[in-house]
């Protein structure tokens, strides 16, 4: 049987109206986001606050990316329709760009997880007399859940929170959280979707054939974690064969309660009514005192942590964290708050900027003279050898990357289609990139940066658009559109704009001004036929450009000022007309001028690496002892998951067989030939407020899917926050390659790889 979403009821017919209203508002139109409370796999969960009243609630933020919006919407839907005091309460639902925001009562006190991690700190093991208002509150959640025909199949003690820290206090309210597993169902439908979380999955849930007794099995694996402190089953094999050994301490009662709940029969295992009937709910039971169990006196994870959620990989958090900084961008934006930071750090001695990597952590930056520098032996890289070719993309890596992302790479190559390796191709050359459209659900998009000029005469009445090109055999197309052209990657948008006006329309750039402090850009999406199945979008930069020289001739020659009809034979041998027309002239023959829409952009960087799973399955594939990792000052695996997730390290198979761990770094060795001075990185303060002083160039671990160019101008901009259009960089790069044995990562031969590239600020950009 399929899930099907549940329907408001009558009751909250206002609450629907209003709902959808909502879709019209923004969220921080409404509210004020703080802190964040937490983040799991689908979302993050913040502190908002209502701007009428200063009420506080939590605001649950579900990326788009990970969930489909449609289940998104089944899930505020399902919160919306729910009236219990053990259920968290609903009071609104946003449709923002890149994430459905669910507004819902906040409780202070954390969730279970925490509450027992905190008990056991502080006051040891939770006594099980002292817990039955919670388990009667769990189990009440349930029972109402099962009544209105709903299985939750995400129960765990991560997803009940309380309103105040300690869960003993009998006045303690938990309530049930996180709706989006939550699906219809009677108790004898069989449902067969591998959602939640796997620890607390019973046996029929691993046979993906099971109804809402899953539910109950969960809160058995709460109940026992709570009495114990760890986890019953570690794994599949486990739930299906361990038999439950519950500490001689725990009431007898409560004993049976817990092992009724974990029945592995189906069958024979409570229901939701029978668990709220049990004598352990309702307080028939005798005084019977916990006794003190003996340490040890049974196997199982000892460690609380162990209950709770694994968590989100670092790479979505930073993804999360970017796209929520837009957000509020956008929101500034449409109250008219200027929000455009002023990238200018180039103009000042010494500047400090947050690290972009340690949260809470800064970076401190000066302009050396050439021969401080050179004493610390910060430019010795003359005699480097050119930078080798990349390494050819991994085929099997990027197949897997396409089909993740719900594109078929079988169809490539098939027709007029380009192949993989074509792709790869753009990919390794930074002719395109690979990126998530984070509005849309697992979405990959082909990224292609244009840079478009809007030229026009000294006093701005006119603008230049081209209206006809002429190929050298003699055909002849319409093209009505602004002059423009890719950017190539080690280009900022002043040289693609320079090298339009030089080779496809033969004007000197000298004699044009550009206004960079003004871009607009525009993102235009296209099917691509090239590679099916593949959006590709078009990120533009429309640059402000006026002809400024006096000379009457340079003048002439583009049809000023008398505002003719001029041509130019471009690189290619195309001949391009042009002409001037007023703005509105323009728009009427459809010349795209102005961006539609937010000019906040939704495309982030897309994922790569392994998952810890995956990771897992790769090494032992490749007969590395994965049992060494973790441990003896070694990284965990999911350590070192992260890092190949966020672009860190990578694997790379070399002939022979041999799996190397490559870091890669591009260092940019940012000059000023005026002042003759080289920017060093000075300080690292972290976020204690400690500071490590050191001097060292600016530099950048490079991801696998990026162009080294592209790795540079994201340190200038990212980084140390200079204007890309105010630094040329240099297609000379220097290389060194270093092999070094690291304990890191047991097994494996670790490369370093240093790329040396040049930039020069550009005299009074």
């Amino acid at each position: 049987m399929g899930c099907s979403s549940s329907s408001a009821s009558p009751g909250n017919a206002g609450n629907q109206a209003g709902d959808k209203q909502n879709q019209e508002l923004r969220l921080l139109d409404e509210y004020s986001v703080g802190l964040t409370l937490g983040e799991g796999a689908f979302g993050v969960v913040s502190v908002c606050k209502k701007r009428a009243t200063g009420e506080e609630f939590a605001v649950k933020m579900v990326d788009k990316v990970e969930t489909p919006v449609e289940a998104i919407k089944k899930e505020a839907d399902m919160l919306q329709s729910m009236d219990h005091p053990n259920i968290v309460k609903f009071h609104g639902v946003y449709y923002e760009r890149c994430f459905v925001c669910i507004v819902m009562d906040k409780l202070d006190g954390g969730d279970l997880v925490e509450g027992l991690q905190r008990h056991l700190k502080e006051r040891g093991q939770i006594n099980c007399l002292d817990v039955v208002h919670v388990a009667y509150q769990m189990a009440a959640s349930i029972h109402y859940l099962h009544q209105r025909n709903v299985v939750h199949r995400d129960v765990k003690g991560d997803n009940y929170l309380m309103d105040r820290k300690n869960m003993t206090d009998k006045q303690c309210k938990i309530v049930l959280t996180d709706f989006g597993t939550a699906c219809q169902a009677s108790p004898t439908d069989k449902l067969s979707s591998g959602v939640g979380t796997k620890i607390f999955w019973s046996p029929e849930f691993f046979d993906r054939e099971y109804s809402q007794k899953v539910d109950v099995w969960a809160m058995g694996v709460i109940m026992y974690g709570l009495v114990s402190g760890r986890f019953p089953f570690r794994d599949e094999n486990d739930v299906r064969n361990k038999e439950v050994r519950i500490p001689k301490r725990v009431h007898p009662v409560c004993e049976e309660f817990i092992r009724k709940m974990l029945d592995k029969s189906e069958k024979t295992r409570m229901s939701a009514t029978d668990v709220m009937n049990h004598p352990w709910i309702a307080g028939k039971f005798g005084k019977v005192e916990d006794s003190n169990g003996k340490a040890g006196e049974e196997e199982g994870d000892k460690d609380a942590d162990g209950m709770a959620e694994a968590g989100v990989n670092d790479g979505i958090k930073e993804r999360r964290q970017e796209l929520i900084q837009r957000m509020n961008r956008e929101a500034e934006s449409r109250k008219g708050i200027a929000t455009k930071k002023q990238l200018q750090n180039h103009k000042h001695k010494k500047f400090v900027v947050a690290d972009k990597i340690v949260q809470g952590g800064k970076a401190s930056y000066e302009w050396w003279t050439e021969d401080q520098a050179k004493k610390d032996k910060l430019l010795d890289f003359d005699n480097l050898a050119p930078a080798p070719k990349d390494d050819p993309m991994d085929l099997a890596m990027l197949r897997k990357h396409l089909m993740e992302h719900n594109i078929d790479p079988t169809k490539f190559g098939v027709g007029k289609a380009k192949g993989i390796e074509q792709l790869a191709k753009e990919v390794e050359t930074g002719a395109s990139r690979l990126m998530l459209d984070a509005k849309e659900h697992k979405k990959l998009v082909r990224v292609v940066d244009i840079v478009v000029l809007k030229l026009r005469p000294a006093d701005g009445s006119r603008l230049l658009v081209e209206f006809k090109e002429l190929f050298p055999d003699g055909r002849e197309r319409e093209t009505l559109r602004l002059p423009g052209t890719k950017k190539e990657p080690h280009e900022n948008a002043r040289q693609t704009s320079e090298r339009i006006l030089r080779e496809m329309m033969n004007i000197d750039p000298s004699t044009v001004s550009f206004d960079f402090s003004t871009v607009e850009r525009q993102e235009e999406e296209t099917d691509s036929p090239s590679f099916p199945g593949v959006t590709t979008v078009y990120r533009k930069e429309l640059v402000e450009c006026k002809v400024t020289t006096p000379d009457k001739a340079a003048q002439e020659k583009v049809g000023l000022p008398a505002m003719q009809q001029w041509n130019a034979k471009d690189t290619q041998g195309n001949t391009k007309f042009f002409t001037w027309l007023t703005d509105s002239e323009a728009e009427a023959k459809k010349v795209k001028l102005k961006v539609q829409g937010s000019h906040i952009s939704t495309l982030v960087k897309a994922p790569i690496g392994l998952d810890e799973e995956a990771l897992r399955e790769y090494l032992t594939s490749h007969n590395i002892d994965i049992k060494k990792f973790g441990k003896d000052g070694t990284k965990s695996l999911k350590e070192f998951s992260n890092e190949l997730i966020k672009g860190e390290t990578r694997l790379l198979q070399v002939d022979g067989g041999e799996i190397l761990v490559i870091t890669e770094v591009v260092m940019l060795i940012l000059q000023n030939p005026e002042a003759k001075e080289t920017l060093v990185q000075t300080a690292q303060v972290w976020p204690d407020g400690k500071a490590s002083h050191q001097a060292r160039i600016p530099g950048a671990k490079r991801r696998p899917d990026e162009n080294q160019f592209l790795c540079a101008r994201r340190i200038l901009k990212r980084q140390l926050e200079i204007d890309e259009n105010a630094v040329r960089i240099s297609q000379e790069v220097g290389y060194i390659e270093e092999d070094r044995s690291s304990k890191s990562y047991p097994g494996l031969k670790t490369v370093y790889r240093k790329r040396v590239i040049k930039g020069e600020v550009i005299p009074n950009a």
